[in-house]
């Protein structure tokens, strides 16, 4: 006879059994200090947690080495009690005190944590698991970490290639135009329809007028608000360059409101002086500016304001990869085995002028742009030759239509899974409940003309080159030189584009703006230079967008009374006010990239809102949407896929990390008292507790330019830590009191390097 229940619940460790004891009676003992009956409830689920959990282990054939989140879109429910501010230790999770050990201290610290609701973690990290709640299971697993040792969890899980299922040929495909996806509404989220207002038109006549006459000039704000006179900011949730990729990416797949060549001039004034465009004094420079197209019949009275359109779909579809209308779609086609055309080289076809021929039009702006579309070409015709070579019954139109199901479902899924998580935070977004034929999909204006701007903030001022080993391959080049410059991939290929983008940290998402897209948008002042911040800016006010606090209220949430409710930044409260005067009158691009970010998140409370809104439009009335017309088979093989293997299967790059939305790098070590450590004893071979610390001694960060990037002093046990790697590459560190250093390489954005210890007499 196998065993019974009972007889796996007893099978447990010695230190299992005293934790046990140990966490029981502390919790008792809180129980009667703070005479909370929660806590006696919660000693008794912890002990039974830990004495009778079981020994079988679940078995998952074939799991891949990523760690994926796709449980963000069903399976979790959670409750508004959940939302504590509770903190995940990214790069050790049980670590929930961050001293760099893991001990019963931590279990514990979760506990009593958890007998006190009201209790911040700003010092502790106790949602272990990072599912958004503080319970039992984190206190848990601390304890399983402490049976194997305090090590880093390594993952040994099978790490070979899994391919993706394929689909068979759907019943009905998705039109390319957005039209017939909404039984009720032929229309909704097609070409040509409206943009969504959610708070009313703000044009200066409530007609058609520019908003904000009252306002200063587009480019003064920019200059006084973005203007970066120091190195760059970089942001401090370790997101890469990818988080501004694929957001242009994703952007160029849902929006596009061209402005007319031929329409009204809406020239923006330069300030007398301006160090860029007006280097002369004249007074008389301006940024040249057109307006929107408005649809058709809109603009006719204040009951009828002016209305933009969208000239794309609004479906996350991969419309900037297969095109938007069927002339662009069949350009693209080689209507020969389901593949698109491309180059013996790998790359996008180019036309005469030198740009790209691609489903979207924007997709020569700039190399990194050019080659994440290069890069889901690839993988539509890698997909349509596995389809030709396992049905070779199967048409041209056929193959086609099932590798563009599955490239569609592949961006949907990087998008909700990885993109989102990474800026909103894990909890941003309600969980997918399936198709909903009464959800408008359309673009809000508010989303497409200010909040998804953001990325403009996050873009890093050069465009750098890496090879596998995490070092540069060749010099990085200025962004500003990178505009439309996609045959420059003919030189370089896309590899080393795409290994840059999953191994530098991007910018933060605020005010400030680089100077490429500042001063030198696609080219020099006076020749093709523009400012994007104060393009930004004029853009809402064509638009008629109502202003920050009016669009606080439109989205449920309550307006700010003075500008320390948006920022805590003393300095920017003052430019606000001196350009603004009034909390009521900011521009809704600037109130946006002006907010305090929420917890775990890199954008504000509004932002956040507006973002998350579209976003789940835009999923739930989507009757494609890869959720609705997968099996579940289909469904966890294509979640499983994230774009770091999108990468790796269409490239030569190996070694990325799971999430290449985050490079999240940490170097540990110990400085350690030589005496401690007798002479026949290999430090290796020693017992870490057996070694004594040294605490107060200096260790320094220095890269492989010989720059210094951090310094940090060591602890009561020794140990000391760096996090603030920005990027991969050759590091030093040295102890600065000997001047001995130990040479670190890090080739990805997932590295976690232990044991760099010095020893001091």
């Amino acid at each position: 006879m196998g065993k019974s229940q009972l007889d796996y619940d007893w099978d447990v460790s010695p230190l299992t059994l005293a934790l046990s004891f140990l966490t029981a009676t502390f919790i008792v003992g809180l129980r009667f200090a703070d005479g909370s009956v929660v806590s006696v409830v919660i000693a008794n689920v912890v002990a039974h947690l830990m004495l009778f959990r079981s020994k079988r282990t679940m078995n998952h054939p074939g799991r891949k080495r990523r760690r994926l989140r796709s449980e963000q879109l069903e399976a979790r429910q959670l409750l508004a009690a959940d939302f504590g501010g509770y903190r995940h230790n990214i790069y050790d999770a049980e670590d929930v005190n961050d001293d760099g050990r893991v001990s019963a201290i931590d279990a514990l610290l979760i506990i009593n944590a958890m007998t006190n609701e009201t209790a911040r973690d700003e010092n502790m990290f106790t949602d272990v698991n990072d599912d958004g709640r503080r319970s039992a299971l984190d206190a848990l697993r601390v304890i399983n970490r402490i049976e194997r040792g305090d090590v880093f969890p390594i993952d040994t899980s099978a790490d070979e290639e899994l391919n993706l299922l394929l689909p068979e040929m759907p019943s009905e495909v998705r039109s390319i135009d957005g039209t017939g996806n909404n039984p009720n509404d032929h229309f909704w989220g097609s070409v040509g329809q409206r943009l969504i207002r959610m708070a009313p038109a703000a044009y200066g006549d409530g007609i058609s007028t520019l908003a904000g006459a009252d306002r200063p000039s587009a480019r003064e704000v920019s200059n006084v608000l973005s203007e970066m006179n120091t190195s760059q900011v970089l942001n401090d949730r370790g997101l890469s360059a990818f988080v501004y990729v694929w957001g242009q990416f994703i952007d160029h797949d849902l929006g596009l409101s061209e402005s007319d060549e031929h329409g009204e001039a809406i020239d923006i004034a330069v300030p007398e002086g301006d160090l860029w465009f007006d280097p002369t004094g004249s007074g008389e420079a301006v940024i040249p500016m057109t307006r929107t197209p408005i649809a058709e019949g809109t603009g006719t009275s204040v009951d009828n304001p002016a209305q933009q359109f969208n000239q794309i779909t609004a479906f996350i579809d991969g419309s900037m990869v297969y095109g938007s209308d069927a002339a662009t779609a069949e350009r693209l086609r080689t209507f020969v085995g389901g593949r698109m055309a491309i180059s013996e080289d790998g790359l996008l076809p180019m036309d005469e002028s030198g740009m790209v021929i691609a489903g979207d039009v924007r997709a020569s702006e700039n190399v990194g742009l050019t080659a994440i579309q290069t890069l889901f070409v690839r993988e539509h015709n890698r997909l349509a030759d596995e389809i030709s070579g396992s049905d070779p019954e199967a048409t041209d139109e056929e193959i086609y239509q099932r590798a563009r199901l599955v490239v569609a479902g592949l961006i949907q899924s990087i998008t909700y899974n990885e993109f989102l998580p990474a800026l909103l935070g894990e909890h941003a977004m309600e969980p997918y409940r399936g198709y909903d034929a009464s959800v408008n999909p359309g673009i809000a204006n508010e989303f497409s003309t200010a909040a998804f701007r953001l990325g403009h903030s996050v873009l890093r001022d050069e465009v750098g080159f890496m090879s596998n080993d995490g070092r540069e391959s060749q010099d990085e080049m200025e962004l500003k030189d990178a505009f439309f410059h996609a045959s420059m991939l003919e030189e370089t290929g896309i590899d080393s584009l795409l290994k840059y983008d999953a191994s530098v940290w991007a910018q933060e998402v605020d005010l400030g703006v680089v100077d490429s897209l500042r001063n030198f948008l696609f080219g020099p002042p006076g020749a093709g230079g523009l400012d994007l911040v104060a393009m930004n800016i004029q853009r809402g006010r064509d638009h008629g967008l109502s202003d920050y606090n009016s669009t606080r209220e439109a989205y449920g949430l309550n307006r700010v009374e003075s500008f320390d409710q948006i920022t805590s930044d003393v300095s920017l409260q003052q430019k606000l006010t001196s350009l603004y005067g009034n909390v009521d009158n900011i521009d809704l691009w600037v109130g946006l990239m002006a907010e305090d970010h929420q917890n775990d998140a890199s954008v504000g409370e509004l932002t956040s809102e507006i973002i998350a809104d579209q976003f789940q439009r835009t999923r739930d009335g989507d009757r494609f949407f890869y959720r609705n017309v997968l099996n579940e088979l289909e469904i966890e093989s294509l979640e499983r896929s994230t774009l770091a293997d999108v990468i790796e299967r269409n490239t030569s790059i190996e070694g990325l990390q799971g999430n290449v939305f985050s490079m999240q790098v940490e170097i540990r070590g110990r400085v350690i008292l030589a005496s401690s450590v007798p002479p026949t004893t290999m430090p290796s071979n020693l017992r870490e507790d057996e070694m004594r610390g040294v605490e107060g001694m200096t260790i320094e960060l220095i890269d492989g330019a010989g720059k210094l990037v951090d310094s940090t002093a060591s602890d009561q046990h020794g140990n000391y830590r760096f996090r603030s790697l920005s990027e991969t590459g050759d590091y030093q560190v040295r102890l600065s009191q000997s001047g001995e250093t130990i040479d670190v390489l890090i080739a990805h954005g997932e590295e976690r390097i232990r044991g760099l210890d010095f020893y001091v007499a």
